[in-house]
This record gives C-alpha cells, sequence and structure tokens, in this order.
C-alpha cells in the first residue's frame, strides 16, 4: 500500500523490492539471504538506513522466510534508506551489484508508517513438482486432504503435541501439461504470524514426503488484497 500521493516517480526513503531466486540461493536460509542482499545493497552504495545500538543492522525486512528448498517468483522485501531515491536511481545503481541467482524484479516506494510486511502477510502461494508420481494418485490425494475435516501433523521439535494443518491449507490444485515425468500441486497456504502452512508438511498430509520434488513460491498475498504480482 502506497501512500495516497505517492507515485512511481516520487523519491522515497522506503522501498519494497520484489525479488526472485533460483538454483543456488533456493538452498539458503533466510538469514543468507539478508546477507546476500546486505552486500548487493553495500556494492550497490544504496544509503540504507541502520538500526541503533552495539550491533547495527540495515533496516530490511522481508515478508516471510522461504523454505529451504524452495526457490522464489516474486517475493518482498523492504529497505529503509536515509535519504531518498527515485525508483530509477534505485534500480540503476542496483544494476550489475546482485549476484548469480538473485533477480530484482521491482523496486516500489511505499510509505514509511505502513505496518511491517510480516504483520499484512495473509498467504503465499507453491508450486511444487513431484517426479514420478502419478498424476491422477496426485489428484486424488489433494482431494482426500481438501475433504477432510482436520489433519493432525506433530509439531516440529515439541514432542508428542499435534497442530491441525486443515485450516492453513486455502486451495490446492494441479498444475497441467507438465513434461514428464514430473507431476504437479499448486498450494495457497495461509501465511500469518503463528498460523503458516508449510509445504513440506502438506506433502506429508498428502504422503508424498519422500518423493523428489521442485519447490517455488510463485506469489504472496498481503491483507490489502493485492500481492506483489498486482503492485
Amino acid at each position: 500500500m502506497s501512500g495516497p500521493e505517492m507515485t512511481l516517480e516520487t523519491p522515497a526513503r522506503r522501498y519494497r523490492m520484489t525479488f526472485r531466486t533460483v538454483r543456488s540461493l533456493a538452498y539458503v536460509s533466510v538469514i543468507e539471504l539478508g546477507t546476500v542482499w546486505e552486500r548487493t545493497l553495500r556494492r550497490a552504495r544504496i544509503p540504507v538506513r541502520y538500526s541503533q545500538g552495539f550491533t547495527p543492522r540495515p533496516r530490511m525486512h522481508f515478508a516471510a522466510p522461504l523454505p529451504v528448498g524452495c526457490g522464489t517468483e516474486a517475493d518482498l522485501l523492504d529497505v529503509t534508506l536515509t535519504e531518498p531515491m527515485t525508483p530509477d536511481a534505485l534500480l540503476a545503481a542496483l544494476e550489475g551489484a546482485a549476484p548469480r541467482d538473485l533477480y530484482i524484479v521491482a523496486a516500489t516506494p511505499v510509505d514509511e508508517a505502513e505496518p511491517a510486511l510480516s504483520e499484512q502477510l495473509v498467504a503465499a502461494e507453491y508450486d511444487v513438482w513431484l517426479r514420478e508420481v502419478d498424476r491422477d494418485v496426485v489428484q486424488s490425494s489433494a482431494e482426500r486432504v481438501l475433504a477432510a475435516e482436520t489433519l493432525d501433523l506433530p509439531r516440529r521439535g515439541k514432542d508428542g503435541k499435534t497442530y491441525d494443518l486443515r485450516p492453513l491449507v486455502l486451495a490446492m490444485d494441479p498444475i497441467p501439461d507438465l513434461p514428464a515425468p514430473w507431476s504437479g500441486l499448486r498450494m495457497l497456504l495461509q501465511a500469518r504470524t503463528g498460523a503458516t502452512g508449510r509445504p513440506d508438511d502438506v506433502l506429508t498430509a498428502l504422503g508424498f514426503d519422500t518423493a523428489p520434488r521442485r519447490c517455488t513460491r510463485t506469489r504472496l498475498i498481503l491483507e490489502t488484497g493485492h500481492s506483489e504480482e498486482e503492485r
């Protein structure tokens, strides 16, 4: 959500970066990805604002950590600057500064008073490709999961405790026309603080947790009703 008088030509101090990662960067943690971004901004000489205290950190905030093993087509990162820049100047400075496998898609100015991305995020969409899993089995398994009233799975790191995955699965559909030997599912999962669906947990519920796979987060949806693709 941009301020009422903010345009794409308006110099701004806070920017929403839309980016995608592939290959090597699909397997890094959110901490490592933050380091990649910090180095990229430093290399581009972007005037990033830092926090106060003994260990100042750049004012950067991701919408949500990527599951390890997932790439992203359009993830979001908010960056706050010490002085305003236009979007064109920011993108020009970043050109050539990003490492291989990190692609900056857009830089959109946002109001500095806008809530943090993590507070606005409500859902995330994933494309998961499964190798050598029959497409009819994929479809019937998805129908079974969507028809279930509850899907109790063990909580990570909490012996004996379970949680209900079913409310976190908002939608799930087969991905058509994938080349052999691939089949796939497009999952729309809730992504609110304290109530986030994970693709790996959905695959466990489906019975495909050991199947070879590829995963890409294709969309993030904010509470305003706008995703990064619509910005």
